[in-house]
């Protein structure tokens, strides 16, 4: 029976890449960053698809059939620039179950999209796992949440080392586990990172 589970598991996996490769309805002008963000989104499901490694609780596990996404499009794939912010006072950040973590306001993101600029706070944790040293959060909302995407928001992971001019792709605006599985506790979004616009980008929140 668990055999016969995997198997499906495996074909809707193989459902998921193809919707990948072939949900783009912009004319993509790097093939190769097309495919490269195609196979890291097939590695996600194949993550979710594994009993060893998936966050889903054991209920969510039996009923899922895939991480769906908004089709791969150039446009959401925006430079920025990092204004640091000299200020190293740390603030308790709201998580979910009521929780608060330490964290501190690293930087002040710049960019422009669809014709229009904004700014995003970049967060750094204070206490931060082994190996995650420049580990730093973009926690946002946007007019999709709560719609098609999850209501807690959505996170861009960005690295310290990339300097303060960056890309930010949403494409890779990935979920908090903490929508999977109540075990998780997830930052929730600061409100100056609310974007007033629908950014059709990166994962859903369809289960």
């Amino acid at each position: 029976m668990l055999n016969l589970l995997r198997y499906n598991k495996k074909l809707l996996a193989i459902g998921c890449w193809l919707l990948v490769l072939g949900a783009c309805t912009d004319i993509v002008e790097d093939p190769a960053y097309r495919h490269e963000l195609a196979s890291e989104r097939m590695a996600i499901n194949e993550q979710f698809f594994d009993p060893k490694e998936s966050p889903l609780d054991s209920h969510l596990f039996y009923t899922f059939k895939g991480i769906k996404f908004f089709p791969i499009s150039e446009k959401y794939r925006v430079k920025a620039s990092l204004s640091l912010l000299k200020n190293d006072s740390v603030f308790e950040l709201p998580h979910s179950h009521d929780a608060t973590k330490p964290y501190k306001q690293y930087a002040v993101a710049s960019f422009e999209l669809l014709g229009k600029s904004y700014e995003l706070l970049v967060l750094e944790q204070v206490v931060k796992k082994p190996g995650a040293e420049n580990y730093l959060l973009l926690p946002f909302t946007d007019a999709t949440s709560n719609i098609e995407t999850y209501g807690g928001g959505r996170y861009i992971d960005l690295d310290k080392t990339a300097g303060t001019e960056i890309t930010i792709d949403f494409n890779k605006a990935y979920n908090p586990y903490c929508l999977y599985n109540s075990k998780y506790t997830c930052p929730i979004p600061p409100k100056e990172n609310k974007l007033p616009i629908r950014l059709e980008a990166g994962m859903k929140a369809d289960l």
